[in-house]
């Protein structure tokens, strides 16, 4: 059960992180080609595939042990902040090798709401299991 929330988180993060930043570039830019939106979501797609089970989830089993209150707060703000650093770190690294400085923008903003989406998903996920154990 667990992994299928897993999944279901997995797809529902990223999916809004894709959301968001197309929202973005649909607002900064006149036209998006279908090269930009497939190579956004694969790009996207491919952090995902190495920041949720390689980074995310190390990081929320320390903070399941670690914090006992205000999940709702802390998850999300520190999946955003403290676990995006290695990807925020990429994305400046290449900035002007694979993209722009646009859509280093763009993929900054899919992937805080990635980490703001996967961190509210997860523990709300903890809060009914904790009410189901009580």
């Amino acid at each position: 059960m667990r992994f299928i929330i897993f999944i279901l988180l997995f797809f529902l993060s990223w999916l809004g992180g894709l959301l968001i930043l197309f929202l973005a570039a649909f607002f900064s830019y006149e036209f998006l080609s279908v090269v930009d939106i497939t190579s956004f979501a694969v790009f996207l797609l491919a952090g995902c595939l190495i920041l949720l089970p390689g980074i995310y989830l190390p990081v929320l089993y320390l903070l399941n042990r670690k914090i006992k209150q205000y999940h709702i707060f802390y998850f999300p703000l520190l999946l955003a902040l403290l676990a995006n650093l290695p990807v925020y770190f990429v994305i400046w690294l290449k900035t002007y090798d694979l993209y722009g400085k646009s859509e280093a923008i763009l993929f900054y903003a899919g992937f805080l709401t990635i980490g703001i989406v996967f961190g509210m998903g997860w523990a709300w996920k903890r809060k009914k299991l904790d009410e189901a154990r009580a």
